[in-house]
């Protein structure tokens, strides 16, 4: 029996007769333009959950549908996208797969007492508050001093710059705070802080000249995946051969599609592994490639979970959207395809922390930091 399977046959034990009515579960995420591939694979592993679950008699006799929307990778679209949502009547809303857009969809959300549940969002902005949010990604407080501690303290890096995507600043500016501050800390030094917008053009041949005078032996990189790229290619055709460092923003399978050589030896750090060898991934992962042609990335994994831990709740609250806050946050330990997590009364995350390479073309683990209840850092 697979995992998928056993998990399949726990989920429909815990099935019971009900009055046969779907329970509408929204999906909000970018599906078009620059950063779609984050949301598209988010999407795909909230679809995978939802049918799973419902394969397995649903909750309590009654099927999941997930109703999906283009958030548009703007405030404005997010906002329109989670109102058409909220007007079908969905009980919560799997999104946002960015920071910023979370943000900017939270408040109506709260406003109409309707529950996000998001995948990747990792600002600590909303770390320890009670409100309607629930994530299942590390706040990435602890992603940046983890980054800082490995590239000091391991690799022995003692000079960075900073080039960092401001649009999602929610997300990038603090990674880059929390990075820097404990880099300084382990008595390393943060050369230079270089922001620039995604959506605008940008020359990158006079950064280039700055990181050739500074000759940094780190280069960290907060942006999305087809930005690192460009910029691994830049930074290479300059002759630099600084450490490239990122955060779980590049960490998609398009970076090994888009990327080449310049990406050998580039370190990741993020609650996912995409070696991970635990039946759970293992079984996971091969029901998305055949549901999907494709292999599944953190976004996938990540918003499966999200469902998971959704399904969790809707089971307390008879698949009402009254109490389910409550009902989820905090919680009992839930065993994902990624790995043991929980939530806690904040509605924040607890898990393990990888450290990943890229090796032969492909995302390879080559460290693991415990995860420990979370707690506001400095």
């Amino acid at each position: 029996m697979t995992i998928i399977s056993a998990l399949l046959l726990i989920l429909s034990s815990l099935a019971a007769c009900g009055d046969g009515r779907p329970i509408p579960v929204g999906f909000s995420g970018q599906l078009t333009g620059k950063m779609s591939d984050i949301g598209v694979y988010g999407r795909n592993g909230a679809m995978l959950a939802v049918e799973h679950i419902n394969a397995a008699g649903g909750i309590n006799g009654r099927p999941l549908k997930l109703i999906v929307r283009d958030d548009g990778n703007t405030p404005e679209a997010a906002i329109a996208a989670d109102r058409e949502l909220m007007d079908l009547g969905v009980v919560a809303i799997i999104g946002h797969m960015t920071s910023s857009q979370t943000l900017a969809a939270l408040p109506q959300a709260a406003q109409e007492g309707v529950l996000l549940i998001s995948p990747t969002t990792s600002t600590p902005q909303l770390s320890g508050i009670k409100d309607n949010f629930v994530r299942v990604l590390m706040d990435n407080q602890y992603h940046g001093r983890e980054l800082a501690a490995y590239a000091r303290n391991v690799l022995d890096l003692r000079r960075v710059v900073s080039i960092v995507e401001t649009d999602n600043a929610s997300y990038s500016k603090t990674f880059e705070k929390y990075f820097s501050n404990a880099f300084e800390e382990y008595g390393g030094i943060l050369l230079r802080s270089i922001p620039y917008s995604a959506a605008a053009a940008i020359d990158w041949k006079p950064v280039m000249a700055e990181l050739s005078g500074l000759n940094p032996d780190g280069i960290l990189l907060t942006c999305p995946a087809q930005d690192f790229v460009t910029l691994a290619q830049n930074i290479r055709s300059a002759g630099l051969t600084a450490r490239l460092l990122s955060g779980a923003w590049a960490y998609t399978e398009n970076l090994l599609h888009w990327g080449g050589n310049e990406l050998k030896g580039s370190i990741f750090v993020i609650d996912f592994a995409a070696d991970n060898p635990s039946p759970e991934y293992v079984a996971f992962s091969n029901a998305y490639k055949r549901r999907f042609g494709n292999t599944p990335n953190f976004a996938s994994a990540f918003a499966y979970e999200s469902v998971l831990a959704l399904a969790a709740g809707l089971r307390k609250t008879g698949g009402s959207a009254q109490g389910l806050l409550e009902a989820m946050a905090p919680s009992e330990p839930i065993k994902g395809v990624v790995g043991t997590f929980s939530i806690d009364q904040f509605g924040d995350v607890n898990r393990d922390i990888f450290i990943v390479t890229v090796r032969d073309g492909q995302f390879s683990t080559i460290g693991l930091r415990q995860g420990q209840p979370q707690e506001r850092l400095p």
